[in-house]
């Protein structure tokens, strides 16, 4: 593949950063699952709860709010 030919390098800076931006959110939205479903776990067990877990889970609620 030649350089002009490579639809890469027609891209504008704002596209790009938007596609970063949308890949970003993706991945904080699946490790925020991945959070809510280990917190929903750990809820099931009869294990004392951890303090910094919790602080984890009150973090990423804080994070979050407002992003679905």
């Amino acid at each position: 593949m030649t350089p002009s030919s490579d639809p890469r390098r027609n891209l504008s800076p704002r596209f790009t950063s938007l596609v970063r931006r949308e890949l970003q959110e993706r991945r904080f939205s699946a490790l925020a699952a991945a959070v809510r479903d280990h917190e929903a776990r750990a809820a099931e067990q009869v294990v004392r709860e951890c303090p910094h877990d919790q602080a984890l889970y009150r973090r990423l609620r804080e994070l979050s709010d407002g992003v679905g």
